[in-house]
């Protein structure tokens, strides 16, 4: 197959699948190709953003993949993966391509790919490194995992339609999943020292800029300067970025991988305590850079600073809301 005559499908249209499901609508537009089509769990969302681009919203899953031969996924998480990839086996379609940029924990993926080779479709593992505002420049960096010819497939137009570069991992989707985790644990690893190393500059008294003009100049890397900013300024609205909730599921799988090799993770095991906190006094939907509200409220400190996103009783029903005029998915 030669990628200037598929037709695409996009699954889930979140912070991070918004962006490049636009990217690669735009793609196809250039190529004149087919309209991309897509599909969101929520139909309202879908509607919105075929309003702004030149894609078609599917009525269903099932439509989209018999409109389509190359189908992009990004997901929240594995029940949510196993569920939408049997629904688009259960179509039937042979020789279907399904690209899945969710982090899946790596037997998961591989099961995916089992069962979608099983019908005769192939399934790649493709997790992306990067946050919301990279994937909106297709500036992200992509693991490459799966059958052969499908990598082929996809190496003719992810770059730079999506992202900046790939790794390709060969053809076990065990493999794109579990370089997704461990590099999540680099990163999440980052925020925790970050908010570490922050929280003892304020305690010292020391100026938390000057601090962060020495991260820029010593650790010029993304997650260091990106998530270094968050820290520094208290930046923890998730509404255009990584969540809390998604950040813990991450967490999680990576205590699991320890779990199950008998690795220990003591950074992570910290960081999984210091976003337990910030969940607790913010709300899941804060930006996982929150982490170091946890810090801070252990270390002595008010948990925010600029916005304050602590829970707030509504007084008309009792129930609680996220302060700080965040963003609700």
């Amino acid at each position: 197959m030669v990628a200037a005559t598929h037709t695409f499908g996009f699954i889930g249209l979140g912070n991070m699948g918004s962006q490049m499901a636009h990217n690669l609508s735009l793609y196809a537009k250039s190529k004149s190709l087919p309209p991309m089509h897509i599909w969101n769990r929520s139909r309202d969302k879908s509607e919105q953003f075929a309003n702004q681009t030149a894609a078609k919203v599917a009525d269903s899953v099932e439509s989209l993949v018999q409109a389509c031969d190359v189908i992009h996924m990004c997901l929240a998480n594995d029940e949510v993966a196993l569920s939408v990839v049997r629904q688009i086996l259960t179509v039937g379609k042979q020789e279907l391509i399904i690209v899945d940029h969710s982090t899946l924990f790596p037997t998961t993926s591989k099961l995916l790919q089992e069962e979608a080779n099983s019908h005769q479709v192939t399934f790649c593992s493709c997790p992306v490194f990067g946050p919301p505002a990279a994937a909106k420049n297709a500036g992200l960096l992509i693991a490459l995992s799966g059958a052969e010819h499908a990598l082929e497939v996809l190496k003719e137009y992810i770059v730079p339609t999506l992202g900046k570069a790939v790794i390709d991992c060969g053809s076990d989707t065990a493999r794109g999943a579990l370089l997704k985790i461990l590099g999540n644990n680099c990163i999440l690893g980052t925020i925790e020292l970050l908010s570490e190393s922050f929280t003892l500059a304020e305690k010292t008294g020391f100026d938390v800029a000057l601090f962060y003009e020495f991260i820029q100049a010593w650790f010029p890397a993304a997650a260091w300067i990106n998530y270094g900013k968050k820290v520094r300024d208290g930046s923890f609205s998730g509404g255009t970025g990584f969540t809390l909730s998604g950040g813990m599921k991450d967490a999680a799988y990576i205590r699991r991988l320890g779990a199950e090799t008998s690795t220990p993770t003591p950074i992570i095991d910290q960081a999984w305590n210091h976003m337990t906190a910030a969940k607790a006094i913010g709300g899941e939907s804060l930006d996982w850079s929150a982490c170091a509200a946890g810090m801070r409220l252990t270390a002595g400190l008010p948990p925010f600073k600029g916005e304050d996103f602590a829970l707030q009783k509504n007084g008309a029903n009792g129930s609680q809301t996220n302060g700080g005029n965040q963003k609700q998915e």
